[in-house]
C-alpha cells in the first residue's frame, strides 16, 4: 500500500492512527493425505495473497513491474517446515491445469460508450488469454479456453468446413453488434456454467488443484432472461472462414443461476461490470454471483481502462501460488499448521491457520 496521510512505509490510516498493513491469505484448495509408502503426511495448499485493498500480490513483481519480496512458508507445529520436507515447486503434485471461458456482452450498447467499448473488450480478451496460455505452457500444465458471446441469443464458435476451430486471435472477429437485440445476461451465465459442467465431466481441468474459471463481461442489466426463446436457432460466418452457431434459451432467473453455482463448487466466476448504465441492483446482483462462486468482481466506466480490468482478472491466476510439504507426523498426536505470508519491503503479514486432531481420519495419498 502507498503511504497514507503521512503514515510510513507499510502503514495506513485507520480511525486516526497509523497501523501496519496486513495481508490476507486466501486458500483456494487444501489437501492433506498420508503417504502409505513412508508414513509421511503430505500437505498441499493453493493460495492467493492479497493486500489491504484486496489486490492479488504477485510473488515476483509488484504492480509497477518492479522486483518484490513476498515470502510464504508453512509452519508445522510452530516451527518452519524442514527444507527436506518441501515439495519442489516444479513437482507434478503442485501443477494446476486451467479451463477458462469468456462470456462476453455483444449488445449494441457496447458501441455507445465514449470511446466505444466493443473492440477494446475483444482486444483485451485476446491479450489476457494469450498471456495465460503462455504462463501455463511455461509450467507444462494444461490450458483450455472456451468462448461465448451473447445478446438476446447465445453465440458459440463452430468448426469450419475443414474441421478447424477458432484460435484465440479469432476472438477479434466476433461480429459488430446490431441495434435491436436485448441483454440475456442470466441466460448466458447459466449456459456458461453448463459449458464447465461438460468440461469437468470430460476430465478437462478436473483435478483437485485444477482451475475451472468463467469470466463474465457485461455493460448492462439483464432485461431479457425472462423471455422464452429456446426455439431460436441459426448460424453465421465470415468469408466462409470463421463460423458460429447461435441459440435461444429457456427463461432463467438470478435464483436459477445462484442454484447452479452452488451445485458447481469447483467453478469460480469473475465478473466485469462496465459502464454507467448498470443500476445499483444490477451491480449488487453481479457482485453476488462473483462472491457466491468464490470469484472476484471488477468494475470500470471507460473504454480506455478495459485492458486494466481484464488484467485484474489475469492477475488472479498469474499470482496463484502452490506450496507443499511431505513430513512425518505422528497420527496419534494433534498438529497445528500456519501458512504465513510476508511482504518484506513493507512488513505486512498475513496467515491461514489450520490443524489436525489426534487420530483424525486422513485419506491415503493417490500415487
Amino acid at each position: 500500500m502507498p503511504d497514507n496521510e503521512g503514515c510510513g512505509d507499510g502503514q495506513h490510516m485507520e480511525d486516526g492512527s497509523c497501523v501496519v498493513d496486513q495481508l490476507t491469505v486466501e486458500v483456494l484448495s487444501e489437501s492433506i493425505c498420508r503417504n502409505s509408502s513412508n508414513g509421511a503426511t503430505r500437505i498441499i495448499l493453493q493460495f492467493i495473497t492479497r493486500d489491504e485493498a484486496g489486490l492479488a500480490l504477485d510473488p515476483a513483481v509488484d504492480a509497477n513491474g518492479e522486483p518484490t519480496a513476498l515470502n510464504s512458508q508453512l509452519i508445522v507445529n510452530s516451527r518452519p517446515a524442514d527444507v527436506e520436507s518441501l515439495l519442489s515447486r516444479d513437482s507434478e503434485l503442485l501443477k494446476s491445469n486451467l479451463a477458462i471461458s469468456l462470456v462476453l456482452d455483444a449488445t449494441f450498447s457496447m458501441l455507445q460508450h465514449t470511446p466505444p467499448a466493443f473492440e477494446p473488450m475483444k482486444a483485451a480478451a485476446v491479450n489476457v488469454l494469450q498471456e495465460l496460455q503462455q504462463a501455463w505452457a511455461a509450467n507444462q500444465a494444461q490450458f483450455h479456453w472456451e468462448l461465448t458471446w451473447f445478446d438476446s441469443n447465445i453465440f458459440r464458435p463452430a468448426p469450419n468446413n475443414s474441421g478447424a476451430t477458432w484460435s484465440i486471435t479469432d476472438i477479434s472477429s466476433i461480429p459488430t453488434p446490431t441495434q435491436g437485440p436485448f441483454t440475456g445476461l442470466w441466460k448466458a451465465v447459466d449456459y456458461g456454467i453448463g459449458v464447465h459442467e461438460g468440461l469437468y465431466e470430460e476430465g478437462v481441468a478436473a483435478g483437485q488443484r485444477d482451475q475451472q474459471v468463467m469470466v463474465v463481461f457485461s455493460d448492462g442489466d439483464d432485461n431479457h432472461s425472462f423471455f422464452d426463446n429456446r426455439d431460436a436457432r441459426g448460424d453465421g460466418n465470415i468469408n466462409n472462414m470463421l463460423f458460429w452457431n447461435y441459440t435461444g434459451y429457456a427463461p432463467t432467473t438470478l435464483e436459477d443461476v445462484k442454484t447452479r453455482i452452488t451445485a458447481n463448487p469447483n467453478l469460480r466466476i469473475y465478473v466485469i461490470a462496465f459502464g454507467d448504465k448498470i443500476d445499483e441492483e444490477g451491480r449488487l446482483n453481479m457482485q453476488e454471483i462473483a462472491q457466491l462462486s468464490r470469484g472476484q468482481y471488477f468494475s470500470g466506466s471507460s473504454g480506455d481502462n478495459l485492458g486494466q480490468l481484464f488484467n485484474s482478472v489475469k492477475r488472479e491466476f498469474i499470482t496463484l501460488q502452490t506450496l507443499g510439504v511431505e513430513t512425518p507426523l505422528n497420527p496419534a498426536l494433534a498438529h497445528n499448521f500456519s501458512l504465513r505470508a510476508e511482504h518484506t519491503a513493507s512488513g505486512a503479514q498475513g496467515s491461514y491457520d489450520f490443524g489436525l486432531t489426534a487420530n483424525q481420519s486422513v485419506e491415503t495419498c493417490a500415487e
